[in-house]
């Protein structure tokens, strides 16, 4: 195969998902930069994946999405999940729930302690805030001349402030500022959408930068492996519409697939395991053990309630409800289609004499049907509501490995979930703890019956027994070829990866320690740091 002129460039960036679009675009600013940018998936211009309203569903609309079906899970009755990762322009920034969190600056702090130079808060701050234009102007924790337009969530529902107000009559913090280094605060979430639009990671970044002549975007092209010449990345093998095809970099390669696809890439172009790769017949590149190993996310379990009143966002399915939403939004972009479904939420701490959260809880305003079937299935029938409470910083440990060394198998994904057993211990002491808020009047009020976990769970263990039962998985993968100080960790703390040169990873898979929080505002925060580390590394 050879590569046609238009497939060169000088940085090459493999994946459109948040970090990948905050690179391509800070590279492109130099018009001397040539830059491509390569997505597996096709285009965001779906009204699912623009209008906030809609959000609930994209994650179900399966050619936006990897889908990838984790290994059985012992700890949960050998339970299989799916894991969402975007499979489209703009990865998952373009299906996510639009929360904008970014956890306590103690944990990048430990990042720093864990050896990773330059990846302390402080050193982390200017470009958290770089990416921002938030509502509230520029301060000590926020930017307001940053792409990525951001505003409180103003989802207009009693049960949202009903949710609250019983969280602050049970002695927890009820806060202005999600982002303001709070060790335990609960509010309104905020969300990157901007005059009724998904202001996802393309929209913000790339929306004027495609229209620089150095910056070119290409959708619907699966990498299949780095191209190596003489220990250095030159470029990538790829399928573009069922034809293989290359691009050449002559300066560096940049993976941004994500925490399940960058070390897939890395281990079918020969840097992994040496012994591991050798089995599957892939020549080795650099022995790199720790590749695919340290997958973190953040486990959850999902208890909804009943509501005996019109009080939450099944109003909006009504006839009337739904004019007005329509409306509302044709005429001004305003109304519950501008807003997302998690809207109101935080974090708390699962034993009170802890000095941080260790918990987020996610508010969903809505009670979906279990086990519903198609977009139509999702909506919800009844009065109520849910919450989605994580474990923010999970001790358990996973791994993603090759099925083969076919570039298309999926990978196998082994969660580690509760692998660890004082997590489902942790989880079920803040699943426990948001039990206590709803029996305060404030919600209680609305609250018709305990769907899940019912009434007669009551001690520890018998909640244990329910969460093993049904606990869910969030879309916070991350770690899985993390940077370090040592001779073994996947990359060192400048992103490039050991053994080779001409090669970076840049997205969460580089995190060593998972972060009490969302994961799209630290994705575009490793993009900026890695672009403005590309840069310098450049004029050396």
């Amino acid at each position: 195969m050879s590569t046609n002129s238009e497939n060169q460039c000088d940085y090459l960036v493999v994946g459109a998902g948040a970090s990948g679009c905050v690179l391509a675009s800070r590279l492109s600013e130099n018009p001397e930069n040539r830059v491509i940018l390569l997505e597996a998936g096709g285009s965001d211009a779906s009204p699912f994946l623009r209008v906030p309203g809609l959000g609930f569903a994209a994650g179900a609309i399966a050619k936006y999405n990897w889908n990838h079906l984790l290994e059985p899970i012992p700890e949960l009755h050998d339970r299989q999940m799916v894991l969402l990762e975007g499979k489209v322009l703009g990865g998952s920034s373009s299906i996510n729930g639009m929360i904008y969190t970014r956890g306590h600056s103690s944990e990048y702090d430990q990042w720093r302690d864990m050896g990773c130079t330059g990846w302390g808060f402080d050193d982390l701050r200017p470009y958290f805030l770089k990416s921002e234009a938030n509502f509230r102007g520029a301060g000590q924790w926020h930017g307001d001349a940053g792409p990525m337009p951001l505003r409180r969530a103003n989802p207009q529902l009693p049960i949202c402030d009903a949710f609250l107000g019983a969280a602050g009559a049970a002695g927890l913090p009820i806060v202005d500022d999600l982002n303001a280094n709070h060790p335990e605060g609960l509010g309104f979430y905020d969300v990157n959408i901007h005059r009724g639009l998904r202001m996802s990671a393309p929209r913000s970044f790339l929306h004027q930068a495609k229209r620089r002549g150095n910056l070119r975007v290409i959708t619907r092209t699966e990498v299949l492996r780095i191209v190596f010449s003489h220990g250095r990345a030159t470029g990538i093998e790829a399928r573009q519409h069922g034809v293989e095809t290359t691009f050449s970099a002559a300066r560096e390669v940049i993976v941004c697939a994500g925490a399940i696809k960058s070390p897939q890439l890395l281990l079918l172009s020969g840097i992994g395991p040496a012994d591991d790769l050798r089995a599957l017949g892939i020549e080795v590149a650099a022995h790199s053990p720790q590749v695919g190993k340290n997958l973190q996310n953040h486990p959850c379990y999902r208890p909804r309630f009943a509501c005996s009143q019109k009080v939450t966002a099944r109003n909006h399915l009504s006839p009337a409800g739904m004019v007005r939403a329509g409306y509302s939004y044709a005429v001004s972009r305003t109304g519950p289609l501008a807003e997302s479904f998690a809207s109101v939420g935080g974090f708390f701490r699962s034993d009170p004499d802890l000095p941080l959260a260790d918990m987020q809880v996610v508010m969903l305003s809505a009670l979906s049907p279990q086990g519903s079937q198609g977009l139509l299935g999702l909506l919800p029938k009844e009065q109520g509501f849910g919450l989605t409470i994580y474990q923010g910083t999970p001790y358990s440990r996973g791994q993603v490995r090759l099925r083969s060394c076919d570039p298309l198998a999926a990978p196998m994904v082994v969660s580690g979930y509760f692998s660890d057993p004082r997590d489902i211990a942790v989880l079920a002491s803040g699943v426990q703890r948001m039990r206590e808020v709803m029996r305060h009047p404030e919600i209680a009020r609305y609250i018709s019956a305990a769907v899940a976990p019912k009434d007669t769970v009551r001690s520890k263990a018998e909640l244990i027994a329910e969460i093993r039962r049904e606990a869910a998985t969030s879309y916070h993968q991350s770690g899985t070829c993390a940077m370090g100080s040592d001779e073994w960790s996947v990359l060192d703390s400048r992103l490039r990866v050991r053994g080779v040169t001409g090669l970076r990873v840049a997205d969460t898979s580089v995190i060593p320690r998972l972060p009490n929080a969302a994961m799209h505002a630290p994705a575009l925060m490793i993009g900026e740091k890695a672009a403005a580390m590309v840069l310098d590394d450049a004029v050396r």
